[in-house]
């Protein structure tokens, strides 16, 4: 059995991190896993408390480690923004003797902004929030990969089946 990969996304929101990963889903036949998605199905009418915040990653984690531990690469599309997020899955890639791949889709702010704007789902909003809020705060927070952070770079303006293609 070859080793799994733990393919990480990070990106602003509305950079594209959910095209590049149903990309990935397509290409490596991974399993794509969102915390978006998993927050709807989870919670009927997300709050965004942190014990919300908490069940919902270590639903993620929890799945995580199971696919890992069957030797099934992983696509895990969800607020991989600062550095100690990120540590935590190479630490629990290393864990499972997985390999870990970086993904970084760049997109100008300002697209990235709008996009996150004109496409949110209602219910991904925090209620005390506007969209334009919300981005602004996960944009404040955001931390690049550094020097010791293996990744890839993608253009968020341009994710096609044959960039990712290239980039595997």
């Amino acid at each position: 059995m070859s080793q799994a990969t733990l393919h990480l996304l990070m990106g602003l929101p509305g950079s594209g991190k959910t095209t590049l990963g149903k990309l990935l889903e397509t290409e490596t036949k991974a399993t794509y896993l969102s915390s978006d998605e998993y927050r709807l199905m989870l919670f009927k009418e997300p709050c965004f408390s942190q014990e919300e915040h908490d069940m919902l990653y270590a639903t993620l984690d929890h799945n995580v480690l199971h696919l890992l531990e069957a030797g099934r690469d992983v696509i895990y599309d969800a607020n991989l923004n600062r550095k100690i997020h990120r540590l935590e899955k190479y630490e629990l890639a290393k864990n499972y003797g997985a390999k870990v791949r970086l993904w970084w889709v760049q997109t100008p702010e300002k697209l990235a902004k709008q996009r996150r704007i004109d496409e949110q789902d209602h219910l991904l909003i925090p209620e005390n929030e506007t969209p334009e809020n919300m981005f602004d705060r996960i944009a404040g927070v955001f931390e690049p990969p550094e020097e010791d952070e293996d990744f890839t770079v993608v253009d968020g303006t341009n994710i096609t089946k044959d960039s990712v293609v290239e980039e595997l």
